[in-house]
């Protein structure tokens, strides 16, 4: 058993070393072969109202494996880093009220106001959604997941509050169209059902198992929860990035510039203000890791849905969604290599020391 599990978390860390070109490598695989994905995005099922599908299950997967990980002492641990998962929500849940409405303004006065009531909608969308479950995943084994974990489980239990909360507020912010509030709206509606059947629930179950599974079996478990966690989220990747592929071939590539710009603008936002929301706090390198990602990655998979759901009449809004996405793991990878690379310090005897 020592043996098997050494293993795993050997493979495990392997592969999280290769993520960044193992992400390319899906968004590639969806550009040439966007067959099977496509056929997975039509499949679904209908259960207690909610159209559960391959991007929802991959979802759950992700969620739930991430809330395994935290045993039950472990996961009051979080409590004695109060600050950094305080500043991660709170960063991430106060960004959305920069980004959205600095888009449209940026957009209104280069005098682009066409796309400018669609675009600010989906970025709306984007930076309302709860953290990004992968940023565990990208954090690694560091001693910060535990304050990451607690990041992405308290806004994933409190999305189906939260997200309507802070849609319905920047639809009312925003400064454009009445319309665009209307769609801001009504996507609060939509995204409640969304978030607690796909995302408040498995971090829910994950939590509960792992306090009622015997310590034997969760321990026969726990090495495969990283790699199940990694591979859903390579196949919602995938899956997700599919969804692109129509909407290149029938947009104009002046739209699908602009939604590329303002994806990758709006995400690169997200992490500064993440990035110096650690520095105004003065937190250490790891700390600071987890307030960046916490505050730049949002749940691309569940505000994908609610685009497309909300905003059925503009497909390019799509292409803000996924190439948000794609930014948010480059990004990632970015800021955990950033806070690695700068050794933090302890005192020894009166002495700085360098760990």
């Amino acid at each position: 058993m020592p043996a098997r599990s050494a293993r795993g978390g050997r493979l495990s860390v392997w592969i999280h070393r290769r993520l960044g070109p193992a992400v390319l490598l899906c968004y590639l695989l969806a550009l040439l072969v966007p067959g099977p994905g496509a056929r997975l995005r039509g499949t679904a099922l209908g259960l207690f109202g909610l159209r559960l599908d391959a991007s929802a299950l991959a979802l759950f997967l992700i969620l739930f494996a991430a809330a395994f990980q935290v045993p039950p002492g472990r996961a009051l641990a979080a409590v004695r880093q109060p600050k950094t998962v305080l500043a991660g929500l709170a960063a991430h849940l106060l960004t959305a009220f920069a980004l959205a409405p600095a888009t449209a303004l940026v957009m209104y006065g280069t005098g682009l106001r066409g796309p400018a009531d669609g675009l600010s909608a989906a970025v709306a969308l984007i930076a309302a959604a709860p953290v990004a479950a992968a940023a565990t995943v990208w954090i690694g084994r560091d001693e910060e997941v535990t304050a990451l974990l607690a990041v992405v489980l308290l806004s994933a239990l409190l999305s189906p509050l939260t997200m309507p909360t802070t849609l319905g507020l920047l639809g009312h912010v925003l400064p454009s169209a009445g319309h665009t509030r209307a769609l801001v709206d009504s996507a609060a509606g939509q995204a409640r059902a969304l978030l607690t059947g796909a995302v408040a629930l498995p971090c829910a179950l994950g939590l509960l198992a792992r306090r009622c599974v015997p310590a034997a079996v969760s321990g026969r478990l726990l090495p495969g929860a990283p790699l199940v966690a990694i591979a859903a989220m390579l196949a919602l990747t995938y899956v997700n990035a599919t969804a692109a592929v129509p909407v290149l071939h029938r947009e104009p590539w002046t739209v699908v510039a602009l939604c590329a710009a303002v994806g990758w603008g709006v995400c690169r936002l997200a992490f500064l203000v993440g990035s110096l929301t650690a520095r105004a706090l003065r937190l250490p390198p790891g700390a600071g890791a987890t307030v960046t990602l916490a505050c730049g990655m949002s749940n691309v998979s569940v505000s994908t849905v609610v685009v497309v759901q909300a905003l059925p009449g503009q497909p390019h809004a799509l292409l803000v969604a996924l190439v948000y996405g794609l930014t948010q793991k480059v990004s990632a990878r970015r800021a955990v290599a950033k806070g690695a690379a700068v050794p933090s310090c302890r005192t020894v005897g009166g002495r700085r020391a360098v760990r």
